[in-house]
């Protein structure tokens, strides 16, 4: 096949990929972060106006921070120790369009996200093609990483994680390609995206760790790499130069800001999760919680094809052990025998280590295993690993090929049609190994994505005022702002002891505390019934009561 028409099949996945965020983006739903993101970036974006004495931006900053105040949400002044590289464009993107509509200032940030991600997608491509110099397995890596249900539905609404997600992988492909050429100019590059990685989410910090960590080894298996120091130390200084610059909270009383930082971050978040049928603390679970999120929540084509990629690394670590006296004198490392072998040993080692330290470490982790969906990158490239090396033993049988290639394609078709079943609610996605009842043990709806679907169903709501609460943990209305103005105006919250005076009530199923225990703030008043539910694929995403009487 010519260049060209390899050249035709990248373009046309892209593009393919491209349309469909341009065509789905509006239909997400709104989580309970978007407020906080929004917030946080206007006030950096007025920090940064007041910096640089542009006064006009400060001006229209303040008026938009002000904007954003709600008693519910958390202080921006105080809990105002996150990254800009997304807020504050979002922000500036905001000003620049003249956004006044809520729903629109949210559905741009939804747009801008994708953008984001599918940026990420063009550079797993690249990192992939580097490693396997392969146009289609690389392109069926990139399809696999896009087709995954969760990170598909995230890359609409979930600011951090996905960008997050977005720079490791910019980060770890400029990593490989310092490898190839470990000169000064690649290895800034990585400096400045594991900093953008870093400030967005703290296990950017595993980017300098596992680099440091690789040069060591090197060391230890070939004593002339120590002459390599100097670009280490150039990577170091940069790393948190670069870090430092993008984050405007360490500009004053840096290190009293890095130690509330860390205490912050221990005491962010939910204190309890619903798992597998139980409540937990979220600093006291099971060992296996990560490992069974994983295991549900994976197509079961790139499960499969991981857990073989996961037997192939363990296999070429133990013969690469058991060889390195036998070898001592021929190869110069005992880790690999190759550049290829090492890029594969880095992303099989971090993969190990981070996993390990999550499951057995006391890790705060909530809303199922979001905080470390990161973990998905990992687990697709050894995914592809594991179809390069079956290619590698079937591409001269043509029957076994063709064969596989025809299973794999209806394999594909079936992971986008079941894509489809939970559109837009991706976020929730299960996979077939759970039965109806297994699926009911989980927490499902932990960022309020229903919210909005729920306010937008209420019966009558344009021709009447119309009384509504929550029976969960999550703040509903927060959500009031997006609808139309008609509908706005006719809404009226009620709290606490009021419940049972409103019209409707929501529930999406999340509890800040054990219901098996306790229920009286979360139980259906007797005066309702339940009037309408959304149920996909067996999971109930939310439901609607009404008052009878």
């Amino acid at each position: 096949m010519t260049m060209f028409k390899r050249n035709s099949c990248v373009y046309l996945v892209f593009l393919g990929i491209l349309i469909t965020g341009l065509l789905v983006y509006p239909d997400y739903g709104f989580n309970i972060d978007e407020k906080f993101h929004r917030a946080n970036g206007f006030y950096w974006l007025k920090f940064l106006a007041n910096f640089f004495k542009i006064d006009s931006l400060y001006e229209l900053s303040h008026l938009k921070l002000l904007s954003t105040s709600s008693y519910s949400q958390f202080p921006i002044d105080i809990h105002n120790k996150y990254g800009i590289i997304f807020d504050v464009p979002a922000a500036l993107l905001e000003i620049l369009l003249k956004l006044e509509e809520p729903i629109k200032q949210y559905q741009i940030r939804h747009l801008m996200l994708f953008i984001y991600f599918f940026v990420g997608l063009i550079f797993f491509y690249k990192l992939l093609l580097n490693r396997f110099t392969n146009i289609y397995i690389s392109l069926l890596g990139v399809i696999f990483f896009f087709l995954i249900p969760r990170i598909f539905g995230d890359s609409f609404q979930n600011y951090k994680d996905t960008v997050f997600i977005t720079f490791l992988i910019i980060s770890i492909y400029y990593y490989f390609i310092s490898q190839d050429n470990f000169n000064y100019k690649n290895i800034a590059l990585f400096a400045l995206f594991s900093s953008l990685a870093t400030s967005t989410r703290i296990f950017g910090i595993l980017l300098p760790l596992s680099f440091i960590l690789f040069y060591f080894l090197e060391i230890l298996c070939n004593k002339k790499d120590i002459k390599k120091y100097k670009k280490v130390i150039f990577y170091l200084i940069l790393y948190f130069l670069f870090l430092y610059i993008q984050m405007p909270v360490l500009w004053e009383n840096t290190i009293q800001k890095i130690n509330e930082f860390f205490t912050e971050l221990s005491t962010y978040g939910s204190e309890l999760v619903y798992f597998n049928g139980d409540f937990y603390s979220t600093t006291d679970l099971p060992y296996s919680y990560l490992f069974i999120w994983i295991v549900i929540t994976t197509p079961v084509l790139q499960l499969a094809l991981f857990f073989i990629g996961l037997g192939i690394n363990f296999k070429n670590l133990y013969i690469n052990l058991i060889k390195i006296d036998k070898t001592k004198k021929s190869v110069s490392y005992d880790f690999w025998n190759n550049l290829l072998e090492k890029k594969d040993f880095y992303i099989f080692i971090n993969f190990i280590i981070i996993f390990l330290a999550i499951s057995f470490l006391d890790f705060k982790l909530y809303n199922s295993w979001r905080l470390v969906y990161f973990l998905n990158f990992f687990i697709i490239y050894i995914a592809v690993l594991a179809i390069n090396e079956i290619y590698k033993k079937i591409k001269n049988n043509f029957k076994i090929f063709n064969f596989l290639g025809i299973v794999l394609i209806l394999l594909i078709f079936f992971n986008i049609y079941r894509l489809n079943l939970y559109h837009p609610y991706q976020s929730f996605y299960f996979n077939e190994l759970l039965t109806k009842n297994f699926k009911q043990k989980f927490e499902i709806d932990y960022t309020g994505l229903s919210g909005i679907e729920f306010l937008r169903n209420i019966p009558n709501l344009e021709e009447k005022k119309i009384k509504v609460a929550a029976i969960s943990w999550y703040p509903i209305w927060r959500m009031v702002e997006l609808l139309d103005e008609r509908k706005k105006n006719n809404i009226q919250i009620l709290f606490s002891e009021k419940i049972k005076e409103a019209d409707y009530l929501y529930s999406n199923r999340i509890y800040n505390n054990n219901i098996k225990i306790n229920d009286k703030r979360y139980r259906i008043p007797e005066n309702f019934i339940k009037f309408k539910e959304l149920i996909v694929d067996d999971i109930i995403i939310y439901e609607m009561y009404k008052r009878i009487k």
